[in-house]
């Protein structure tokens, strides 16, 4: 069975697609979305099992190929730990510059850049999220539903209509159907807030 990895592994991971650009002789620009980005700039979601990208465009050049399968087979990670299956999930009415951060480049060790790192903002992510939270099955486990409680609380979110406004900003079609996305906010939002306080995004360093 794949294994999960951490943040540490993930940005080694990064850094050694990012030493493969370079030796390409180009650069690469994504974005992580999901629980990989959650991974890379949260303070409180620390495993993933996969890196969802926005569309890369097909094929993928043949280095990002032998790099993404070089690093599953080494780790013992899924084959697919690197895909753009999320592209279809995404909203159309996202925008580049308002709903994207730069979260860091890559590698870490060298002043060239061969990739470079976009996470949504916290109320971007939060929308993917509830979307999402339609098709959850919250009885496999409870990571999904921790990423949403951290979220409202991120942005100080204390009332259902505000997430709800928030889904309707970029799916907008979900948010006329909410009734699960609904249930769970309030489950959410009635539970004591732990103590710590979380952080998304978090600046990559």
């Amino acid at each position: 069975m794949p294994r999960a990895f951490d943040r540490d592994e993930l940005l080694a991971a990064f850094d050694e697609i990012a030493i493969a650009a370079i030796a390409a002789r180009t650069r690469l620009d994504i974005a992580v979305f999901g629980g990989s980005a959650l991974v890379l700039a949260s303070n409180f979601r620390f495993t993933t099992e996969d890196v969802d990208v926005a569309e890369l465009g097909t094929p993928w050049p043949q280095w990002l190929t032998d790099a993404v399968t070089r690093i599953a087979r080494r780790n013992d990670w899924s084959e697919t730990w690197f895909n753009d299956a999320v592209t279809f999930h995404l909203s159309a009415h996202a925008q580049t510059d308002r709903d994207m951060v730069k979260w860091r480049t890559f590698p870490r060790s060298l002043d060239q850049i061969g990739l470079t790192v976009f996470v949504p903002t916290a109320e971007y992510m939060l929308a993917l999220k509830l979307k999402a939270a339609r098709i959850s099955d919250f009885t496999k486990g409870t990571q999904d539903l921790n990423d949403l409680a951290n979220l409202l609380r991120t942005l100080e979110i204390s009332d259902p209509d505000q997430a709800i406004a928030l889904l309707a900003k970029y799916f907008p079609i979900s948010a006329a159907h909410a009734d699960k996305e609904r249930f769970v906010l309030r489950y959410l939002l009635s539970q004591e807030s732990p103590t710590d306080a979380p952080s998304y995004p978090r600046r990559g360093t």
